[in-house]
């Protein structure tokens, strides 16, 4: 089962999804819309496509899933090793990054929901939201006009027969 939340850092006035919202996405959580003004902002120095690295500022989108109460650290364990999240763009791309690869006490991945290039933010083509993921070799996972985070429950109940 999934539910809608709004993601730490945006401004809904009236109960009503801003037009530049970001909606997270959590089994068992009810719907809100939250701010990022919480959540500790840090800057990445990265390049896509052969542009020469720059700067990247936003919120690691672990602390996202941290603050939304995903579990990370010692309670990724068990079932939760096979959760992913899926990030949805505005023209319905997407991209996945299990759980695990962006958990430090695992893989660590880097990845950063960011609202600012180069200390500006961004315009209306890449905004308000994109994801940088510094490390990939190619920058398919970059998005832009993020408006969905999802964490998703993978697991199944039913045993894999044995071969």
């Amino acid at each position: 089962m999934k539910w809608i939340i709004g993601l730490v850092g945006l401004v809904v006035a009236g109960g009503a999804c801003a037009a530049d919202a970001v909606h997270y996405t959590a089994p068992g959580k009810a719907a809100v819309d939250l701010v990022t003004s919480a959540l500790p902002r840090v800057e990445v120095k990265a390049g896509a496509h052969g542009d020469a690295p720059s700067a990247w500022q936003g919120v690691n989108l672990i602390d996202v899933l941290r603050a939304q109460g995903a579990p990370v650290g010692t309670a990724l364990r068990g079932k939760a090793l096979t959760d992913f999240v899926r990030v949805t763009a505005a023209d319905g791309y997407q991209v996945v990054f299990s759980l695990a690869e962006l958990d430090p006490d695992f893989g660590g991945r880097k990845v950063v929901l960011v609202d600012k290039h180069e200390g500006k933010p961004l315009d209306a083509k890449d905004g308000p939201y994109r994801l940088v993921v510094p490390d990939d070799a190619r920058p398919a996972r970059w998005i832009h006009s993020v408006t969905a985070i999802e964490l998703v429950e993978a697991s199944t109940t039913e045993r894999q027969p044995k071969h």
